[in-house]
């Protein structure tokens, strides 16, 4: 569905709605997340949290590695 207008305006996605937009597993998220992986996230004292312009970024290098 549409993001509810709230939740445009957020910087910071926690990492199930994270997961949730990319379609995959929280424990895949972690495994794709720096350093294991190229998605990068924020750490606020012990809270990590992804910002939808980094898992755009990881989706846009994505497709360009399958294009190849």
């Amino acid at each position: 569905g549409t993001p509810a207008k709230g939740d445009e305006q957020r910087l910071l996605l926690k990492p199930r709605e994270a997961a949730a937009r990319l379609s995959i597993s929280e424990r895949t998220l972690w495994a794709h997340t720096f350093p294991r992986g190229n998605i990068l996230a924020t750490r606020i004292g012990s809270c990590v949290r992804y910002s939808p312009n980094a898992l755009q970024a990881y989706v846009a290098a994505q497709q360009a590695n399958s294009d190849a």
